[in-house]
C-alpha cells in the first residue's frame, strides 16, 4: 500500500477517484508501464480491484495503455493528463445542459397544469383551406357569442370569400355578434353599409396608425393570426389571459375609431 499525502488524497477524492483509483495512479505516478499484477503486488491489493481501477483510469484519459507482445501495461504520460478527467467531466455536463434544455418547455408546461396554471396551446395552419378553418373554428362558442376581428383593408381580402358564405350563414343562426376593425379606405365604407345585413358592426381607424398585413379575431380564449403573405400562415393560440389582453386592446381601439 502506497501512502498518499493528506492534501493529495482530499484533491483525487474531491474530483472523483476513489481510494484504489488513486492509488494506483500514485503507483503509476512512481513508476511507469506496470502490468495489472505488478501493480497488484506494488500496492498489495487484490488483482481484480486493480484491473477495474486501472480500466477506470484508462477510460477517464489520466493513465495509457499499451501493450508488450501480449502483455497489457499502464502508464501515464505527463500529471498534468489528470486534468483530461476534468474536461470529460465539464463536457459530459454541457451536453447534459442541452439535453435538459431540450425537454425544459414540456417540464415546465406539465408542472403549470399540475398547478393549475392555464396552458398555452399554438396551432400553425397554411393557406385558403387553414384560413377557412379559423373562420369556422369561431362558431364553437356559446350561442350569443361574440368574434372580435382586427381587420385590415377590405382589398386585401381577396381569397375564400365565396367558401365563407355558408360559414356566415351558420354565424347568423347561432346569433354570434361580430365586431370589425377596418383599415380606413374607399372599400372599408361600403363593409360598415353592409354590415348590418350581416350581424356585426364595422368602424374605421386612419391608415396612418393603423394599416397591418395581418387578420386577428378573438373568440373565448383564443387568439388567431392570418399573415397575409405568400402562403397564408395562421396560427390558433389557445390560452384565457392572452385572449383576455387581446380584447382589451380590442376595445381600446374600437373606442377611438369612427363608425362613419
Amino acid at each position: 500500500m502506497i501512502e498518499i499525502p493528506q492534501e493529495i488524497k482530499k484533491v483525487l477524492r474531491e474530483i472523483g477517484l476513489d481510494r484504489t483509483e488513486s492509488q494506483v495512479y500514485v503507483a503509476l505516478l512512481k513508476k511507469s508501464l506496470l502490468g495489472i499484477q505488478d501493480i497488484s503486488n506494488e500496492l498489495k491489493l487484490p488483482r481484480s480491484s486493480v484491473h477495474i481501477a486501472c480500466e477506470s483510469l484508462v477510460d477517464k484519459g489520466i493513465v495509457k495503455i499499451t501493450k508488450l507482445g501480449k502483455r497489457r501495461t499502464f502508464y501515464i504520460e505527463h500529471p498534468k493528463d489528470i486534468g483530461n478527467f476534468l474536461v470529460q467531466q465539464e463536457n459530459s455536463i454541457s451536453s447534459k445542459k442541452n439535453s435538459l434544455n431540450e425537454i425544459l418547455p414540456r417540464l415546465i408546461a406539465t408542472y403549470a397544469t399540475s398547478q393549475e396554471s392555464e396552458p398555452i396551446d399554438i396551432e400553425e395552419l397554411q393557406g385558403e383551406d387553414g384560413l377557412v378553418e379559423i373562420f369556422y373554428r369561431s362558431l364553437d362558442q356559446p350561442k350569443n357569442g361574440e368574434v372580435l376581428r382586427f381587420g385590415a383593408d377590405p382589398a386585401m381580402f381577396t381569397v375564400a370569400r365565396n367558401r365563407l358564405v355558408e360559414y356566415r350563414e351558420e354565424r347568423m343562426k347561432k346569433k354570434i355578434y361580430t365586431r370589425l376593425l377596418l383599415t380606413e379606405s374607399e372599400y372599408s365604407k361600403e363593409e360598415i353599409k353592409d354590415a348590418r345585413f350581416k350581424m356585426r358592426e364595422a368602424r374605421i381607424l386612419p391608415k396612418e396608425v393603423y394599416n397591418p398585413n395581418t387578420q386577428t379575431s378573438v373568440w373565448a380564449d383564443n387568439v388567431t393570426i392570418t399573415i397575409w403573405d405568400k402562403g397564408l400562415h395562421s396560427i390558433i393560440i389557445k390560452n384565457k389571459a392572452i385572449a383576455e389582453f387581446m380584447k382589451q386592446m380590442f376595445e381600446i381601439a374600437w373606442s377611438q375609431a369612427r363608425k362613419d
